[in-house]
């Protein structure tokens, strides 16, 4: 390193060129950006994956499908339907109440090779009285004789119910094509 005079008498030391090139090698701020630069691309990849797995699902209606749930956490990756399992799904012809591509948060109440049966009454699955009758058949302008079955939920597909009598669920759609599943919805509050 030399020393160089300034204008105001102070001496001034200078590095060579290959003096600051070492000296640059022991700083350690390009290893903090490297480190810096690697936790960002984990974090926006980690981000990502979550983002894309993962979605939130909120029942805005008046009257909740599934109470007291509101908010639902949607796992697009976990598309494995049981009896019981609660599961997002897109409607298709689910109209007057919802529009075709809307995401729709429903309980599995029957899967292939059960006998759903309904009545003005009740509803039964495999014998057991799983819901109330058809509390929405006047709002749909139509007669509850309309909706009464006793079928088998045939391979591939899926009844469908929310804990209220008034849903908007199987009992007046049918069964939902499996295909139609998004994934499974935990519900958190």
């Amino acid at each position: 390193m030399a020393a160089t005079p300034q204008d105001d008498g102070l001496l001034v030391a200078t590095d060579t060129f290959a003096e600051t090139l070492a000296r640059r090698r022991r700083m350690p701020w390009p290893r903090f950006v490297l480190c810096a630069t690697l936790t960002l691309l984990v974090v926006l990849g980690a981000g990502a994956y979550l983002a894309e797995r993962f979605h939130i699902g909120y029942d805005d209606q008046d009257r909740q499908c599934l109470p007291p749930y509101r908010w639902f956490l949607i796992d697009r990756q976990d598309r494995a339907v049981s009896r019981g399992a609660i599961v997002a799904f897109a409607a298709r012809g689910l109209g007057p109440y919802f529009r075709d591509g809307q995401t729709i948060i429903k309980r599995v109440a029957g899967v292939p090779g059960d006998r759903i049966q309904v009545s003005p009454e009740t509803v039964r699955i495999n014998g057991a009285t799983v819901g109330e009758g058809l509390a929405l058949a006047r709002t749909l302008k139509r007669a509850p004789d309309d909706f009464l079955r006793d079928d088998v939920v045939p391979p591939g597909h899926l009844w469908m119910m929310g804990a209220t009598a008034d849903s908007f669920d199987s009992r007046y759609w049918g069964f939902l094509p499996e295909q139609q599943v998004i994934g499974r919805a935990y519900a958190l509050w």
